[in-house]
């Protein structure tokens, strides 16, 4: 995803007042959990998220939230057991988006070869008078 090139839907996505106006104390908290999955699966390596190693992000984002809910609101290394199941599920919101972003463009690639394959069927003469073109 990037962003818009028009002035007027550049200036719609207000990002440093939602990320510093709204929950600015979370995005620290998300950026500490980043940081220290790194460390822990990707030693040594600048930070990047290693989606090989990260699948199950329903299932997991869950298990923080049952940490949560029955009481424990930091896990064992310091990190708060939110800021981990909101870490798994932006992860499951960007797979999700790529995924449909896929999708579209398959889609348009499709509409295109049918307008492509209908439009050479059409130029053939069709001499059995079948309708076949």
């Amino acid at each position: 995803m990037s962003l818009p090139s028009d002035p007027g839907e550049r200036k719609g996505l207000p990002l440093w007042d939602y990320m510093f106006g709204y929950f600015p104390d979370t995005f620290l908290a998300e950026v500490a959990v980043a940081v220290a999955g790194n460390k822990q699966h990707n030693p040594g390596e600048r930070l990047h998220w290693a989606r090989e190693k990260s699948s199950d992000q329903l299932n997991t984002a869950l298990r923080h939230q049952f940490d949560y809910g029955t009481g424990t609101k930091k896990d064992t290394d310091g990190c708060w057991h939110l800021a981990k199941a909101i870490w798994r599920l932006r992860a499951q919101l960007q797979l999700d988006i790529e995924a449909d972003r896929r999708e579209q463009a398959a889609r348009a690639h499709m509409s295109e070869l049918k307008a492509t394959l209908y439009a050479s069927a059409a130029s053939f003469d069709d001499p059995l008078g079948l309708g076949l073109f």
